[in-house]
Parts: C-alpha cells; sequence; structure tokens
C-alpha cells in the first residue's frame, strides 16, 4: 500500500514538473491573448486517469507564478483548469469511449476554462497588470485567440496522449 503511494505521488510530480518546465520553457507563446501553452496538450490524461487531475492543476498554478500577471495569473488559471478538468472527470463516469472522452475534454476545456482566461487577460492586462473597465469586444476577440490556439494544443495532446497510451498504459499508470 504505502509503495503504490509513493508511485502514485511520484508519477504526479513529474508530470507537474513537465507542465511547469514546459510552459516556462516557451514564456512568450505561454502567457498572454495569444498563446500556444504546449503544455496543456497534458491536460489530456485525465482522460484515462482521474488522478492527472491534482498534477496538471497544481502545474498551472506553479507555471502562472512566472506569469506577468502573477497571482491574478495563479489564480484565474488555476481555477479555470481546475473545473474544467473536474467537470471532464465528472461526466467521464458515464462515458467510456476515450475518442468520445476526448471531444468532451476539449469542449468543456473551451466553454469552461477559456471564458475565465479571456475574462483576466481582458481585465487585468493594463500597466503593470493592473485591473480596465471590462469590454466584449476585447474579450471577444481573446477569447477566440485562446479558442484557436487551444484547439489546436489540445488535437496534439489527443495525438501524443494516444501515442503515449500504447506505450504506458495510462489508464493503469497509478497501480501496482
Amino acid at each position: 500500500m504505502r509503495n503504490n503511494k509513493i508511485k502514485i505521488l511520484t508519477v504526479q510530480a513529474l508530470i507537474t514538473a513537465i507542465y511547469v518546465v514546459l510552459t516556462i520553457s516557451n514564456l512568450s507563446f505561454s502567457y498572454g491573448s495569444i498563446q500556444f501553452r504546449f503544455s496543456e496538450s497534458l491536460t489530456q490524461l485525465v482522460v484515462f486517469n482521474k488522478l492527472f487531475w491534482l498534477p496538471l492543476t497544481l502545474g498551472v498554478a506553479i507555471a502562472n507564478l512566472f506569469s506577468p500577471l502573477g497571482l491574478v495569473d495563479v489564480f484565474f488559471g488555476t481555477l479555470g483548469t481546475g473545473l474544467a478538468l473536474f467537470i471532464s472527470i465528472c461526466i467521464f463516469k458515464f462515458i467510456k469511449n476515450r475518442i468520445i472522452r476526448h471531444i468532451i475534454n476539449i469542449v468543456i476545456y473551451l466553454i469552461v476554462c477559456m471564458p475565465i482566461i479571456a475574462y483576466e487577460i481582458a481585465v487585468f492586462s493594463g500597466d503593470n497588470g493592473s485591473k480596465i473597465a471590462f469590454d466584449w469586444n476585447i474579450f471577444l476577440s481573446i477569447y477566440g485567440g485562446l479558442l484557436l490556439s487551444q484547439i489546436i494544443v489540445m488535437v496534439i495532446g489527443v495525438v501524443l496522449t494516444e501515442i503515449l497510451h500504447k506505450t504506458i498504459n495510462l489508464e493503469k499508470i497509478f497501480k501496482k
């Protein structure tokens, strides 16, 4: 039992670290109104096992400490990711088909997480991260850019996690 807990924590720590490294190694594309955060492809891991929720959410929190928006991004980014992945996991209880799960995870992410991030960027991207008045046009412009980039990154995530799953059983990675 103890060895399995250590294995779970080790895998989770590795996933968190990989998320953070992928994010901060590509700073110019990881933050802002147009972003290709390649680490987001890892969010497809929850399709295989709900225990990936914690390291992914924690990875977002840690990576966002390096964001130009700092703690604001830590709050909104962690909220958006944690909530979207949690909703996906709850829905997955009723769906076994992995491809359908991937699609659901992408859709949930786009309609739950991305509006939160678009709001954050639209409202807190004033000088020195100061709050500015909300503007629907700015919000929708940012949201549109995030949707496009997120779809691309998450489709890459589907391909990568499915390839990885053929080598490592991601559904049973946390078991003895």
